[in-house]
């Protein structure tokens, strides 16, 4: 019996990885399953009763990364980014992750960020950034908290490790002791626009993506991993839409959250406020449009805001168009610790079904370049992108550059969403989305299918392949 240990370094992985048909392809291949996570029992718990049984849980160890290998990890992040905005001719992969986030710095921390950014410009070679990964990891595995992940892997003995998301810190001194073992491990590649982003923290036996696509991204953005060591898999976050037991008709729908049957729906799907700052603007303007049509074709307007942004800043929006926004909240969690600080957020399984009917019942989705676009695509629904800039932004704002950025360049044509490009064209871009939803957006398909393994109900049973085959 094989023994697979599953690392949880968030809350999404929960709902990707625990909530989904994984855990049920391993057991029923005989192996056994052990959680290391940095959960806390309620989400814990949560996955178990998905289900039905007791998962064996231990508890990651304490892990503090050292000045040097944050230098390291941070000298290789920029220095990676510096070599794919040359070689990609596309200037917005080093700004958002360079220059701006430094203002919110002062003092020595201003100064570390600031030199690690001079030193870049002298780095950005990929001889160098292999030597600076190198003495990354060399720091890692002399921590002085790495006996505390040598003594959880001599308890637990998996013979195989997989982490659900290859940008977590805590994994490298994991992964540093699964290798002093020789114990296999495995990273899950955890978004479609992560790596264009440098964000890998450490270095695994093999790396699961969502496609083919994806793959060719890891091997053109690390040259120094093998080929063989990528494994195409999919992603099990899109096959809860293929479970016809979490869906309901579009009666029951609409009747538990107030919507009328005859009419379309129109979902907004907010972003959080760092992001999409003027979300409010653009609901606005959407509320305002959709009442400029006739009263019987109207399309009602279903708010979904981020699961991390509960600000009241959609508060004034919501009550001045009550007519024609409902609101129907994600079914998050959030907890705290003793110091009354947030530390996990994470979907409950009652979000995943409703996710899915939402997307289901929804005849299209409306916001800023989200990643809803694929959700929707799988009940072959179109999206809208907006592409305006809000009057109140003062040029301070770009949606422009957002559609810069490097994972949109995955479209197989401009084709694959539905552009707003002002205002004043939301009621008749909508109306016509609706009413011929075959029209328009004609290459969503074929961007879904370009980013995500077909079939995706496969992907679960793909991974548990992946791990149970493993040479231990």
């Amino acid at each position: 019996m094989k023994k697979v240990a599953l690392f949880l370094p968030d809350g999404v992985g929960i709902r990707n990885y625990l909530f989904s048909r994984l855990i049920s392809n391993l057991i029923e291949q005989k192996a056994q399953v052990v959680l290391i996570a940095s959960l806390s029992d309620k989400a814990i718990e949560e996955a178990e009763k998905v289900h039905g049984l007791k998962f064996e849980v231990v508890q990651i160890p304490e892990y503090r990364e050292g000045i040097l290998e944050k230098f390291y990890r941070e000298l290789e992040n920029i220095s990676r980014l510096r070599v794919f905005q040359r070689k990609l001719k596309n200037p917005t992969i080093i700004p958002d992750h360079e220059w701006g986030h430094l203002t919110k710095y002062r003092g020595i921390v201003w100064f570390f960020y600031f030199f690690i950014r001079f030193i870049s410009n002298f780095t950005a070679n990929y001889s160098i950034i292999k030597s600076i990964n190198n003495r990354y990891l060399s720091r890692v595995a002399k921590s002085g908290y790495l006996a505390g992940f040598e003594t959880l892997l001599n308890e637990v003995k998996p013979d195989v490790i997989l982490c659900t998301h290859q940008r977590a810190i805590t994994a490298s001194p994991l992964f540093e002791s699964a290798k002093k073992a020789g114990i296999e491990t495995a990273t899950a590649i955890y978004s479609w626009d992560n790596l264009p982003k440098a964000r890998m923290a450490f270095r695994a036996g093999k790396y699961l993506v969502w496609s083919q696509y994806m793959k060719d991204e890891v091997l053109f953005y690390y040259p120094d991993i093998n080929p063989d060591d990528v494994v195409i898999t999919g992603t099990p976050q899109f096959e809860f839409y293929r479970q016809d037991e979490l869906l309901m008709s579009r009666e029951q729908f609409c009747t538990e959250y107030g919507f009328d049957t005859n009419r379309p729906i129109v979902c907004y799907s907010g972003g959080d406020r760092l992001t999409s700052p003027y979300d409010q603007d653009y609901l606005e303007d959407l509320a305002v449009a959709v009442k400029t049509l006739p009263e019987e074709e109207r399309p009602q307007i279903l708010f979904r805001r981020c699961p991390v942004d509960w600000s009241p800043r959609f508060d004034h929006v919501i009550q001045n168009h009550a007519d024609v926004i409902k609101v129907v909240d994600p079914l998050w969690a959030f907890e705290k610790d003793e110091a009354e600080k947030w530390t996990l957020t994470y979907p409950l399984f009652s979000d995943v079904k409703l996710l899915a009917n939402v997307a289901r019942h929804c005849d299209l989705v409306y916001n800023v370049g989200s990643t809803m676009a694929h959700d929707y695509s799988m009940f072959d629904k179109p999206a809208c992108y907006i592409n305006y800039n809000p009057e109140n932004s003062n040029g301070t704002y770009s949606v422009e550059k957002i559609y810069k950025y490097q994972h949109f360049r995955s479209m197989p044509s401009s084709e694959a969403v539905i552009w707003v490009n002002s205002k004043q064209e939301i009621a008749g871009l909508v109306a016509n989305a609706v009413r011929n939803p075959q029209q328009v957006a004609t290459q969503r398909k074929a961007w879904l299918q370009k980013v995500i393994l077909h079939p995706v109900t496969e992907a679960s049973g793909n991974i548990a392949g992946v791990l149970l085959n493993s040479k231990s």
